[in-house]
């Protein structure tokens, strides 16, 4: 697919980028084929390393990662008796296993759905009956949700660990400290086969051909705009996304052989899953697995004990990190930091960059297979903007009625590429809604500039009419943020007889002696007054995604 030479966006790349074309024809026709790839390029240099508080760590290398998800791709054929299209679910934190059984799975030709590890019975049954999941790999820490949802659909439940790889005193050590901090009750016993014992059966049985299926993903989408759908992501979706985005990195300053990325987002998120696992897995970079970053004071260890050259997170992971005591009088100087999955501040982004290393904010969905655009890995980075299309992508931006609007004009986000998926899984009607004529309808309002740079304003959906004007949460969210006294905030509508909508903010402070009064009177210096919120509420906290984003749904169930 060819960008049209006359796209802002294309002028914006250098030369080597521009008319870029994927070849869809070069690429494997499974993504297994990047662990024996990795292996044979990288060999015994490490791969991940899995890190836990109090400068506990084990890593395996490449060779090892490729030996062992062939491990488990027997022990799935031969003994787990999984035929090719079938489902393995996967829920577990960020870990060693992870890329192991990804990798085992893809091997064995079936397709993966990831789990969040923090999901009910509700969800979990949800989720698992939806994608007809025929196993389920689990932490055993989350067995009080997995074990009673994995026996009422009759799936084999297969359990993980965190002290798996870790040898002894250490394993034994884990294991303790865990079963301590346990609630009592809370990991039932129940049959189920360790992951260990499958690999030590998968390694006696010998390595199986490879077996392909074109599907590789069930990704189900977080579900904060609605009811969560699977995204059918195919092989191809995401071996394309990886060369388009490795071959736009790397026209600028991308991630090198030998370097090192910080993993502290959760691998079931598409994000991390494509950025920080496969992105530099395919670079040859070490990655390190940190199963929960909060507090983030946990990561004290790791950035003093590690050489670190890239991240990703979300604004308030980095706003967190910033904050930190022991964070500010020695903070660690990266390369690059990615920021995506949730508007970044601008005010955290310059405030990352003057003592850390740029943030490089992007944009993507799950039905993208992550990614749509970035900013490109350069000392300046367009803060404020998601940053250019990725080459191969195609974006424009339409009115209402369809009509494309030019550069600087807000409409509805639209998206064409070979990382967009072919639709949803038993959803026909939000696959015919979203995915219209070759393009995926995303629900964002967005604008493009003259440049080429691409700007999220809000969420279609999101958006609030007051008195016939268009009112974007996000611009409220960042002029309430702006202010000294205010951590975090978010907007929503709710109904109003005299404006149809009015706006409702949600504000956590740092001085409790901050009124409705003051923040109503900062606003009005900022914002045209049909834009200052009519209510606003004080709360302790405000409710997040596992990946730190805040949920307005959730907010707009106390209207």
């Amino acid at each position: 697919m060819n960008n049209a030479p006359s796209v802002a966006w294309d002028k914006a790349y250098p030369p080597v980028l521009r008319n870029y074309r994927v070849d869809l024809s070069s690429l494997p026709t499974n993504a297994a084929a990047l662990s024996s790839q990795a292996a044979s390029q990288h060999q015994d240099r490490a791969a991940f390393c899995f890190v836990l508080p109090g400068e506990i760590s084990v890593a395996r290398s490449f060779k090892e990662v490729d030996a062992l998800s062939d491990a488990f791709a027997a022990y799935l054929v031969h003994e787990a008796g999984l035929a090719p299209g079938q489902v393995v679910a996967i829920q577990l934190p960020t870990s060693l296993h992870y890329p192991i059984a990804v990798f085992g799975a893809w091997k064995a030709g079936l397709i993966v759905t990831n789990v969040n590890p923090m999901y009910t019975e509700r969800e979990l049954h949800l989720q698992l009956k939806d994608s007809g999941a025929q196993m389920l790999l689990a932490s055993d820490l989350f067995l009080q949700a997995a074990g009673p949802v994995a026996a009422t659909l009759g799936i084999n439940l297969l359990t993980a660990s965190m002290w798996d790889f870790f040898d002894e005193p250490v394993a034994t050590m884990v294991r303790e400290k865990l079963a301590a901090a346990a609630p009592a009750g809370s990991t039932p016993a129940m049959p189920s086969t360790r992951m260990s014992e499958a690999l030590s059966r998968g390694l006696a049985l010998g390595k199986v051909s490879r077996r392909d299926h074109p599907i590789a993903l069930y990704q189900y989408t977080g579900g904060t705009t609605g009811r969560s759908k699977g995204a059918v992501i195919t092989h191809q979706n995401i071996l394309a996304t990886l060369r388009m985005t490795g071959d736009f990195l790397n026209a600028y300053d991308g991630p090198r052989s030998g370097e090192t990325i910080l993993t502290v987002l959760p691998l079931y998120h598409i994000f991390a899953f494509m950025v920080n696992f496969l992105v530099f897995y395919v670079a040859g970079a070490r990655n390190l697995l940190v199963p929960n970053p909060r507090p983030v004071s946990c990561l004290q260890s790791t950035f003093e004990n590690f050489q670190i050259e890239w991240m990703s997170g979300v604004d308030t992971l980095y706003a967190g990190l910033l904050a930190e005591p022991w964070f500010k009088a020695k903070p660690p100087k990266l390369r690059f930091a990615f920021s995506g999955g949730t508007a970044l501040r601008p005010s955290t982004a310059q405030a990352w960059q003057a003592s850390v290393c740029p943030i490089l904010e992007g944009y993507g969905m799950t039905e993208t297979t992550c990614i749509v655009s970035c900013n490109p890995p350069t000392q300046a980075p367009h803060i404020g903007t998601v940053g250019l299309p990725v080459p191969g992508c195609e974006v424009r931006i339409v009115d209402a009625d369809g009509k494309i609007l030019g550069p600087g004009m807000r409409g509805e986000l639209l998206v064409r590429g070979p990382q967009v998926c072919a639709g949803y899984l038993r959803a026909d009607g939000e696959t015919a809604n979203a995915f219209v004529d070759g393009w995926l309808h995303t629900g964002d309002i967005a604008l493009v500039g003259s440049d080429g740079y691409v700007r999220i304003v809000d969420r279609k959906k999101d958006m609030i009419l007051v008195s016939g004007f268009n009112v974007y949460p996000n611009e409220i969210e960042d002029v309430l943020a702006g202010h000294p006294g205010i951590v975090e905030a978010a907007v929503v509508g709710v109904p109003d007889s005299a404006t149809g909508e009015a706006v409702r903010a949600f504000v956590v402070v740092r001085n409790t002696d901050l009124n409705t009064a003051d923040i109503e009177n900062y606003c009005r210096t900022q914002l045209a007054a049909y834009k200052v919120p009519r209510q606003i509420l004080f709360r302790d906290q405000l409710p997040k995604s596992p990946v730190g984003k805040i949920l307005r749904s959730s907010l707009r169930e106390l209207t």
